[in-house]
């Protein structure tokens, strides 16, 4: 990934999806806001106990650099399910209109212009789909319950019924997230993913500094799941950053618990 920096704003993009002339995307840092102590800077999360004049200005900072409009933006009451949702134009500011509740999902699909789905993130991994063919986009927030119920296949099967989508002509990211270096678990979360994917024990490890512990990579699940749905290898890009690495860049729900502010990633058609 590449990192960006206009005035105090810092920002990452995929390589390979900054070639695709009709979408624009970012995944956000810490780093440009207005938000305070705990919260600081960039906070996007409404929920965190920052003042909503502080989020809203952070979204104003965002969207300025991305060229769209805060309005346009659509977020969701993210609970960890493989719930997708369809973006048209009745929920555009969602999580910004007072008329438009925030529907309980984790992503979303569009083909519709100048809609700007964002998801938000502090460990949990960020997925990124564009079908390049069809023109259409999804954004999908995938924490390790929805890396293990298939959010990642649930996505590419939602935009195949939607938009006719074919998996090979899908480029897909996977963004900052918590990496196997730092996603420690226990027994029982291994075992979910062991009798939920046959190639999951190349992804588990044993921690070598805590026994009875492990780490899961959940980039290399995500990347295996789209390949057995038909995404190509050359057409999946996985950032490789570990946010629970680098607090001092990214909030952090394993670094800091509660008090910590949000990222957000960000994808759009123009």
């Amino acid at each position: 990934m590449k990192l960006n920096i206009d005035g105090n704003f810092k920002y990452y993009t995929f390589e390979s999806l900054k070639k695709i002339d009709f979408i624009g995307h970012c995944f956000t840092s810490r780093h440009g806001g207005v938000s305070t102590g705990y919260l600081e800077s960039l906070n996007l999360g409404f929920s965190r106990g920052d003042e909503p004049e502080n989020v809203d200005k952070n979204f104003d900072i965002v969207c300025n650099t991305l060229g769209v409009k805060k309005e346009n933006c659509v977020t969701l009451k993210q609970v960890h399910s493989t719930k997708i949702i369809t973006a048209d134009e009745s929920i555009k500011g969602m999580g910004f209109r007072k008329d438009v509740d925030r529907i309980e999902a984790d992503a979303f699909v569009t083909n519709k212009k100048g809609i700007v789905l964002v998801t938000f993130h502090a460990d949990c991994v960020p997925l990124f789909f564009v079908d390049t063919e069809n023109k259409a986009i999804g954004m999908a927030h995938s924490g390790w319950r929805g890396t293990a119920d298939g959010m990642a296949a649930a996505m590419v099967d939602r935009m195949k019924d939607e938009f006719g989508t074919k998996p090979e002509n899908i480029k897909a990211g996977i963004g900052p997230s918590i990496g196997i270096c730092c996603f420690q678990v226990d027994k029982p979360v291994v075992d979910i993913f062991m009798e939920k994917y046959k190639f999951a024990d190349k992804y588990i490890v044993n921690d070598k500094l805590c026994e009875g512990k492990y780490k899961i990579d959940l980039w290399g699940i995500n990347k295996e799941i789209l390949l057995e749905k038909g995404v190509k290898a050359d057409n999946i890009e996985i950032g490789g950053i570990c946010t629970k690495c680098h607090p001092e860049t990214f909030y952090s729900h394993r670094v800091m618990g509660e008090n910590r502010g949000t990222m957000g990633a960000f994808l759009f058609l123009k």
